[in-house]
């Protein structure tokens, strides 16, 4: 287990081992069967389908190329987007934990 100190306290850090050992998987989505993003998951996939039919064999290969070009690309915007997420999430916390309890009662 992690710790760190805070002042006086011990801070357990479940999440942070949990994230290094590969138990936390903050990029895998999961969805409600009848949620917005099943549905609309369910119409890309339809009408995709319905696309692929009507390539002939090389347009098909261009078409898996794009596919995986795309994939790539929102990976790697995942990836930054959790990043700047978690520094984000990180800048609040030390803004929150360096804040003077007294300032609010004293305006």
């Amino acid at each position: 287990m992690i710790s760190c100190c805070a002042g006086r306290k011990v801070i357990q850090m479940k999440l942070l081992k949990e994230l290094a050992l590969g138990n936390l998987q903050p990029m895998v989505q999961n969805f409600k069967k009848d949620s917005v993003y099943a549905k609309l998951l369910s119409e890309v996939t339809e009408r995709e389908e319905k696309l692929i039919a009507t390539l002939t064999p090389e347009q098909k290969e261009l078409f898996d190329l794009a596919n995986e070009a795309t994939v790539d690309l929102a990976v790697e915007n995942d990836q930054d987007l959790f990043v700047k997420g978690f520094v984000l999430g990180a800048q609040m916390m030390l803004e929150i934990l360096m804040a003077d309890p007294m300032e609010d009662v004293v305006r």
